[in-house]
């Protein structure tokens, strides 16, 4: 089987015409188009996007170091650049505004908590100690939870 597949390869190769296989050299897209990239990337036409993708891709199939600086470093951005779904969502200065806004809002949140605690006046009477105390004593003469303690006590 093995040997029948070989002998068939090989009468195939023999059929074709050998042709010299021709790597057409693509010129260089130019600097203009890629140059600053990054600054340009997301305010350009979306065909003049894919033109620059297609000319950079067909650029690619040659040898790398046929690439100029500038084309490697426009195909780097294109792939793994900061835009589109890959742009940070805080741009630089954005954490600081953050922190201020946590900053104040917790400002006023305690002053809103200080202001309703001084309006409400005296404690309800079962928080005051004497009236924990009494619980205490009726939980402990009803055997109220014998494992877990049955302390009422909170105030100090």
């Amino acid at each position: 089987m093995m040997l029948r597949n070989t002998l068939t390869r090989i009468s195939v190769n023999r059929a074709l015409p050998t042709v010299p296989i021709r790597c057409a050299h693509l010129q260089a897209v130019t600097k203009a188009s890629i140059d600053n990239l990054q600054g340009r990337w997301e305010k350009m036409a979306i065909d003049e996007q894919e033109d620059i993708v297609t000319k950079l891709t067909e650029r690619q199939k040659l040898p790398w170091k046929d690439l100029t600086n500038t084309e490697r470093q426009a195909s780097w951005y294109i792939s793994y650049g900061a835009w589109g779904p890959r742009k940070p969502v805080l741009e630089k200065g954005d954490g600081v505004f953050i922190a201020k806004g946590v900053i104040a809002g917790l400002v006023v949140s305690f002053a809103t908590f200080a202001f309703f605690r001084s309006l409400g006046g005296e404690d309800v009477k079962s928080m005051n100690k004497e009236w924990q105390m009494k619980s205490d004593e009726y939980l402990k003469s009803k055997n109220a939870n014998p494992w877990g303690g049955y302390s009422q006590v909170q105030s100090k």
